[in-house]
């Protein structure tokens, strides 16, 4: 018991250190009630627009091997504008439902039609959409929540949860632009585990969104290099073999220009994502 409560504590102060201190990518734009209410988040408003250049994350499963080249983008967000991330205590005292929104609102300073104020709105609603069949999904407001349902959903019997986040590595300074990214190792697939990905939403405080399948995903370890091999991107990347129940406005099936519902759809993982693994 001693133990399970050590790795509990280590796997907190471990995440809590990837979520403050590392420099948060993310495919969805933060928004803070310190940041200007004409901030242009549109996208935010839906799963991303084809223009947007983070949405080059998705690519097709047939792109998932040794030598093949993807058009990659990692966006970076200013640590200073980043939300702070709340203890379970601070944030169940906060109500978290779109009922609620008028006094959200007000509690934070935000306008309602500002920006920030429908991208609060469209956090509030994502996180009570219905699970599709055969999916789990939840969102969590700290990250003791987050833990706790990570745990409950994917390592109900054991606890034994596992974490893999993106890292960039770069001999000199990163760089945050498009760039053609390399596999320059066969993609190790992780066979036989429960996964949830878990994505930053823009709201006041750190929210994530997680939601997983319980068949279906294929994870892969990969790692790739720019072109000049002067930055390597290691981490998790994730192929949903059956998209036959997803939305057919989906972003992905815009972005990799194929038939909605039609084909497997890849993705890799923003480094401010957190991918949750069981056996």
């Amino acid at each position: 018991m001693a133990s399970l409560r050590f790795f509990v504590t280590f796997l907190t102060i471990l995440f809590l250190f990837s979520l403050v201190v590392v420099e948060a990518h993310t495919s969805r734009k933060l928004i803070s009630n310190k940041e200007q209410e004409g901030q242009n988040v549109s996208h935010l408003l839906k799963d991303g627009e084809f223009e947007d250049p983070s949405m080059y994350m998705f690519f097709n499963f047939n792109d998932l091997k040794l030598g093949a080249k993807l058009l990659v983008y990692f966006n970076k967000n200013e640590l200073r504008t980043l939300p702070p991330l709340l203890t379970r205590q601070e944030a169940d005292l906060i109500p978290f439902t779109k009922s609620k929104l008028d006094f959200l609102l007000n509690h934070f300073s935000i306008s309602k039609d500002s920006p920030q104020g429908k991208a609060m709105k469209e956090t509030l609603v994502r996180c009570n959409y219905k699970a599709i069949e055969g999916e789990y999904k939840f969102c969590g407001t700290s990250l003791e929540s987050m833990l706790d349902l990570a745990k409950k959903t994917i390592a109900p019997y054991n606890d034994d949860v596992k974490v893999m986040t993106t890292k960039v590595i770069a001999q000199n300074t990163r760089s945050y632009a498009l760039h053609n990214y390399t596999f320059v190792e066969t993609p190790k697939e992780l066979v036989g585990i429960k996964m949830l990905g878990c994505h930053r939403m823009p709201y006041p405080y750190v929210v994530y969104y997680c939601h997983g399948h319980k068949s279906g995903a294929r994870v892969f370890e990969v790692s790739l290099v720019t072109d000049d091999g002067r930055q390597r991107v290691v981490g998790p990347a994730v192929c949903h073999m059956n998209t036959s129940m997803w939305n057919a406005d989906h972003v992905a099936f815009k972005v990799l220009k194929i038939e909605p519902r039609s084909a497997p759809v890849c993705h890799f993982f923003p480094l401010d994502n957190i991918v949750w693994l069981a056996n």
